[in-house]
């Protein structure tokens, strides 16, 4: 029986040891599956031009390289995160820079002016400072900040984007005021030279406040519009952020 024993005894040492050894032999491997599964699909995403470069260990993975915007540090990073098998990503990627951020500020406000869906309804503004992009403002839809945002990201030389574009609440009456409101306005001779395709003045109600934002001519269109917001039935103040176009910096 004690020679039993001591058999047993040596057994369960070898089986101890010997797991973890079989384990350290068959990490590099599963980790070379790893970084070939992810830089397949970045691949398959078609980022170029863009050089990542794609290393994992015991599940975590580290991106690496440059790639030419903000959305496609994301893409590639998203990826990354939905492999099975990964447990934490880290990156280290970089967005080639812009030459300055007077050239994104330009480019961000052709996004917004171009977008189809934004409407006098809705307003998004905000600031360029070292490469990011900080937006505010309040939309109707929530799919029109995401549309937005992602065109924003597409833009070369964007280095992060701060979102705080607010989702205005649905209400009846606050749709009520906002379309009374616009239409005086619009229809009120002073603005018959404006389109709403580009509106000058966008007209925000939340819960019966008024917020009218935008960039007029003349004191005189600024005072009008004021006016007929605050002679419309339900509305309970009005904020006036109606610059005129001679006070901006050229």
């Amino acid at each position: 029986m004690p020679a039993v024993n001591r058999f047993l005894l040596v057994v369960i040492v070898i089986v101890t040891v010997a797991a973890p050894l079989l384990a350290r032999q068959a990490a590099p491997g599963h980790d070379a599956q790893l970084e070939a599964e992810i830089t397949r699909k970045i691949a398959g995403l078609k980022l170029e031009p863009s050089h990542v470069v794609v290393s994992a260990h015991d599940g975590v993975v580290l991106l690496e390289g440059t790639v030419p915007t903000l959305w496609v540090k994301r893409q590639a990073i998203e990826a990354a995160r939905k492999t099975t098998g990964i447990t934490e990503v880290d990156s280290t990627l970089e967005i080639a820079r812009s030459e300055n951020d007077g050239q994104l500020a330009a480019a961000v406000i052709r996004v917004l002016q171009r977008y189809p869906r934004m409407t006098v309804y809705d307003y998004i503004g905000g600031t360029v400072r070292n490469g990011v992009v900080a937006l505010e403002g309040v939309v109707t839809d929530p799919t029109k900040s995401e549309d937005v945002i992602e065109s924003i990201e597409k833009i070369p030389g964007v280095q992060d984007l701060a979102n705080n574009v607010k989702l205005l609440p649905v209400s009846p009456e606050d749709d009520r005021i906002r379309v009374t409101i616009a239409n005086r306005i619009y229809s009120d001779s002073l603005f018959v030279n404006y389109s709403l395709a580009n509106p000058p003045i966008h007209v925000i109600v939340e819960h019966g406040h008024v917020t009218l934002v935008g960039i007029v001519a003349s004191d005189i269109e600024r005072r009008k519009a004021v006016a007929v917001a605050r002679a419309v039935p339900g509305v309970f103040s009005v904020d006036n952020q109606i610059h005129l176009s001679s006070d901006l910096p050229h």
